[in-house]
């Protein structure tokens, strides 16, 4: 038993087509596909990359409370 593995593109009539290495010997054999859709990210611009964000710290309790206070706290720490 030999595992191949190739990147192929489906298209939109679903037909793919692949030749096997010549070391394969010819005649009948079990052949078993394996698909595992690609997981590339979408492409988005920075802008909408940003709006993504946007409100996701909303509710953590790390930002809640006095928001002027909390960059007082910030600065310190890093002044030291």
């Amino acid at each position: 038993m030999e595992t191949i593995a190739r990147t192929l593109h489906i298209p939109k009539n679903h037909t793919i087509s692949f030749t096997l290495p010549n070391h394969i010997p010819v005649g009948q054999a079990e052949v078993v596909l394996v698909i595992h859709p690609s997981l590339k990210a979408p492409k988005i611009s920075k802008d909408e990359a940003l709006l993504k964000l946007a409100g996701t710290l909303k509710n953590s309790p790390r930002f809640s409370g006095d928001s002027v206070q909390l960059q007082r706290q910030m600065r310190q720490e890093w002044d030291g």
